[in-house]
């Protein structure tokens, strides 16, 4: 089998919900998306979503990058074809780290299709489903973080993750009022996206301990490894991280053997697709470690994010943003989710009905 034709759309679904003000994204605009079509000469087609950023049409330049690599290949040569991608990309392009997801994912969904099974069980599944919590935008103030966290336990999802405001004294009064709100035994992370001093996220995590936070995520800069590794050792509450360094399971393992965090974090989309995020988290099964995979953002490539999910045994989550309806953008069919568990489609490969109408009326340019 041999790849013979890639369509790359960049595509605006414009103002798709509330969540967009919450996102506090240039423009008062929704995220923009890049839709990979990845043809074959036994005449089976893999789809993809790509992150767009804040202008697709950019974006789709840098998947216009990573195609000729792939035209001609094997999609069925997935490890090979990443290994080469390496070298490819090394001495060549210097692909951003979204770049190369979706074609890796597209790929798995062509051999899903052959095989006639579900991705996840076609590497092999570790769970039938896996519990939902979704994470909040930037909101404004406690009381509403406190409200959106009972609205979300109230429609039976299994845990909320804030994204606070900052500054740091914010952040605690938010933390404060969620658990206050929705009691001492709902799940409840924190993720400041990488805000915080050291100092800062010393006091910060001490609180979270005391307030029964499960995890707390990105709380410095990414790459600020000897601050992390300061905050593995002396606070309690696991560090969470990793979901945007570039490397894919290599660096991981750096973070990892250096003690920089207590959970990895991962996705398709991000971070070399399902491909690469099967090695991270299998490193991180090495080291005793659970890995939980970063939101996807549009639901079409959270499909990617669960099937990997469902396929690990060292996880326990699977994340959306909230509210959920202002990311089902690109599907026909919602995603199965049930009394908070998010259940695989059993159609093969990604097993996404699309609507191709709606990305074709968001399409902006074919690149």
């Amino acid at each position: 089998m041999r790849i013979t034709e890639i369509e790359i759309r960049a595509c605006s679904p414009g103002n798709v919900g509330d969540a967009v003000d919450g996102a506090r994204l240039s423009g008062g605009t929704a995220p923009e998306v890049v839709v990979i079509s990845m043809k074959t000469d036994e005449g089976i087609t893999g789809v993809s979503f790509g992150s767009g950023g804040l202008d697709a049409r950019v974006t789709a330049r840098a998947f216009a990058q990573v195609r000729p690599f792939f035209l001609g290949r094997d999609p069925m040569a997935r490890e090979q074809n990443a290994t080469e991608f390496r070298w490819f990309d090394r001495r060549w392009n210097h692909s951003p780290i979204y770049a190369y997801g979706p074609f890796d994912i597209a790929s798995w969904d062509i051999a899903g299709l052959r095989a006639g099974l579900p991705i996840h069980q076609l590497i092999g599944t570790a769970a039938e489903r896996r519990a939902v919590y979704v994470s909040s935008m930037f909101l404004d103030t406690p009381e509403q973080y406190a409200a959106q966290a009972l609205e979300v336990k109230a429609r039976g999802f299994r845990g909320y993750k804030v994204h606070p405001p900052g500054p740091a004294a914010v952040d605690l009064e938010v933390y404060a009022a969620v658990r206050e709100a929705v009691g001492s035994e709902f799940a409840l992370m924190a993720d400041p996206v990488a805000t915080h001093s050291y100092e800062e996220a010393l006091r910060v995590g001490r609180v979270l301990e005391s307030l029964g936070y499960l995890w707390f995520e990105e709380p410095v800069y990414d790459y600020d490894v000897q601050s992390l590794i300061k905050l593995t050792n002396k606070l309690d509450i696991p560090i969470a991280g990793t979901e945007t360094i570039a490397g894919g399971s290599h660096l991981t393992a750096q973070f990892i053997a250096s003690g920089a965090v207590d959970i990895v974090r991962t996705d398709p989309s991000w971070r070399g697709g399902i491909t690469s995020s099967l090695k991270t988290a299998h490193t991180a099964e090495a080291f005793g470690l659970t890995c939980e995979l970063h939101t996807a953002l549009y639901h079409p490539l959270e499909l990617a994010n669960l099937h990997t999910s469902l396929a690990i045994s060292n996880t326990g989550w699977f994340e959306l943003l909230y509210p959920t309806e202002d990311f089902d953008f690109g599907l026909a069919e919602p995603l199965d989710i049930r009394d908070g568990y998010a259940y695989a489609p059993d159609a093969a490969g990604l097993g996404a009905v699309y609507d191709w109408d709606a990305i074709d009326d968001a399409t902006v340019e074919l690149v």
